[in-house]
């Protein structure tokens, strides 16, 4: 069977994605992925290569994002893979690892962190990162994520201490921070995500129960209990969620100083408390 043209290929990608926003990039995109170049596109395609190409066209536009296509994704200033299955990372979880890693690097002594619900593994391993030799705990119900974390931690030379856990279960100790992007959408808004999250994450890391709040009421009455006085809490919520996330904090009673921050975007984004 004969090579096919590249320039062939990229014009019926971009015209199959041609709803998204730069459809030719994404079909080079796919392209590159397809024969394995980093760099240069070769002129022409084998078969496989092409047969490839057009599966990852034809997932792409069935919304599917870029790191389940490619299996990893950028986080800060490191990479983790995304195995199917596993929830993927998003920008607005980089900067709860920011206002993480700021706290982190000031507390003194041999601080421990935990990172709740921790899926690829990202906040834990950025706390690793910042801290070799800190003790970083990281937990998540389901074991496809904990693997992962796992797998990612090992590639990185980093160690996690990890725990299968229904939230707090297995948890001993206190931690001087508790890190969390808990599900938070409400159970009723799920089918209407867009199709990239709706194809690719599991649906308990996204379901918060029929307010959203299920986990983050958990994580406001129960971390208390896991944190040293003084320990600090960060928690991604949702961008309408900030003011009935205060009443629950001001609710538990265990909080000294609580407050909402906004994302790079302007939106209520994060929860912050320190405990009494």
């Amino acid at each position: 069977m004969r090579a096919t043209k590249t320039e062939e290929l990229l014009r019926w990608g971009a015209a199959r994605l041609r709803g998204l926003a730069d459809p030719g990039r994404e079909a080079r995109r796919a392209l590159a992925l397809a024969c394995g170049a980093d760099g240069l596109l070769p002129e022409r395609l084998r078969p496989y290569e092409v047969q490839r190409f057009r599966r990852l066209v034809e997932a792409r536009a069935r919304g599917l994002p870029w790191p389940a296509l490619e299996g990893s994704t950028a986080f800060l200033d490191f990479e983790v893979l995304v195995p199917p299955g596993v929830f993927v990372p998003r920008p607005e979880t980089e900067e709860l690892a920011e206002l993480a890693l700021r706290i982190w690097r000031d507390l003194p002594g041999s601080p421990r962190a935990l990172d709740w619900g921790t899926g690829t593994g990202v906040l834990a391993l950025a706390l690793a990162r910042a801290r070799p030799t800190a003790e970083v705990w990281a937990l998540d119900v389901s074991a496809r994520a904990v693997a992962a974390a796992r797998r990612n931690a090992q590639r990185l030379g980093l160690r996690l201490h990890l725990l299968r856990s229904h939230g707090f279960a297995r948890v001993t100790g206190k931690f001087q921070l508790l890190v969390a992007n808990p599900p938070y959408i409400p159970t009723a808004q799920l089918a209407r995500l867009p199709r990239d999250v709706r194809a690719v994450d599991p649906r308990r890391a996204l379901d918060g129960g029929p307010d959203g709040l299920r986990w983050i009421r958990a994580l406001l009455w129960e971390g208390p209990d896991f944190l040293t006085p003084g320990g600090f809490l960060l928690l991604e919520i949702g961008h309408d969620q900030g003011e009935a996330v205060l009443r629950l904090a001001r609710a538990a009673g265990a909080w000294k100083e609580a407050c909402v921050l906004r994302d790079l975007a302007g939106r209520p984004r994060f929860f912050w408390g320190q405990r009494c």
